[in-house]
């Protein structure tokens, strides 16, 4: 992005202001990467309706060499301005808009991330979704589509290294391209409001798929069991779906730390929740965790 601002000229080139009618603002699409604006709608909707400050009216373009314009900043009012009948709120008739040339979508990507985040605050639950929606990822879970599972994308990549040898820790996009079978699995599950609850547990779901195969009829039976916090105990064994519903929660093992994400309890969830799994999957019973368990999680993409 560096190129619209090495010189007064240049951002002159770049950068253009423009005041369109708003009925020529309906027709254009949004960017790629836009994250999912309808959700955020109610919320956009009565800030318009509270406030009619002159950056209400304020919208960001940017503008291909073939002409074809898309929204880079305003899709949010735009649908709540479309759907009067749901929201109440007037369009306006015109609409102060900034255009930005560009030469290709790797430019429009930068934008996005710089100038919705400067203009939206956009956090990286907001960032999750546009880089779903710039992979072509199309998700139905309510936790997926909200993107909150930021923790649990950084947890899986924190020992991941791809078939290439490249480390995808720190990329949230490459990380989310990475797994973008293995999120497209679980999030078909269905897991909102279910047993798979916390960012600990949506990771390990997340790894298993990744190691064993996204598609792979025994993982996934395994997943919905956990999904409706079924498991089996016989006399003083039990199998690891069981303990991570009923004793990993408990004092006895991570107590207060169950489901939490700082840097002490995330490895330890990881580390418990990954062995339980993989138990279950051997078909083990067992009574107590075993000293196997320790430094699970960093060694489980190496077994």
């Amino acid at each position: 992005m560096s190129k619209f601002f090495n010189s007064k000229d240049e951002v002159m080139d770049a950068v253009s202001k423009e005041i369109i009618h708003t009925s020529d603002f309906f027709k254009l699409n949004e960017v790629p990467m836009q994250r999912n604006h309808t959700l955020r709608a109610k919320k956009v909707a009565k800030e318009l309706t509270n406030s009619f400050l002159a950056t209400g009216l304020e919208v960001s373009l940017v503008e291909y060499p073939t002409g074809k314009r898309e929204i880079l900043n305003g899709n949010t009012r735009k649908h709540v301005w479309m759907h009067y009948d749901n929201y109440g709120v007037q369009a306006p008739s015109h609409l102060f808009a900034t255009v930005y040339k560009v030469d290709d979508k790797n430019q429009v990507s930068s934008l996005y991330y710089s100038v919705d985040s400067s203009v939206a605050v956009e956090n990286s639950k907001h960032k999750i979704q546009g880089y779903c929606r710039e992979l072509g990822i199309e998700l139905t879970d309510r936790k997926f589509m909200t993107g909150t599972f930021t923790k649990a994308l950084e947890a899986i990549a924190a020992h991941y290294v791809t078939e290439d040898g490249d480390y995808v820790s720190g990329n949230m996009k490459a990380i989310i391209s990475e797994f973008k079978d293995e999120i497209l699995t679980l999030d078909s599950l269905g897991i909102s409001g279910s047993s798979i609850s916390n960012q600990p547990l949506i990771a390990a779901c997340l790894m298993v798929l990744k190691k064993y195969g996204a598609h792979n009829k025994k993982v996934l039976d395994m997943l919905v069991e956990l999904k409706n916090g079924h498991g089996n105990r016989t006399g003083s064994e039990c199998d690891g779906l069981f303990f991570i519903k009923y004793e990993l929660p408990s004092e006895k093992y991570l107590g207060d730390s169950w489901g939490k994400t700082d840097g002490v309890s995330l490895p330890m969830n990881m580390n418990y929740i990954l062995y339980c799994l993989d138990k279950y999957l051997d078909g083990e019973m067992f009574s107590r965790l075993g000293s196997k368990k320790n430094g699970y999680y960093e060694t489980f993409w190496e077994e």
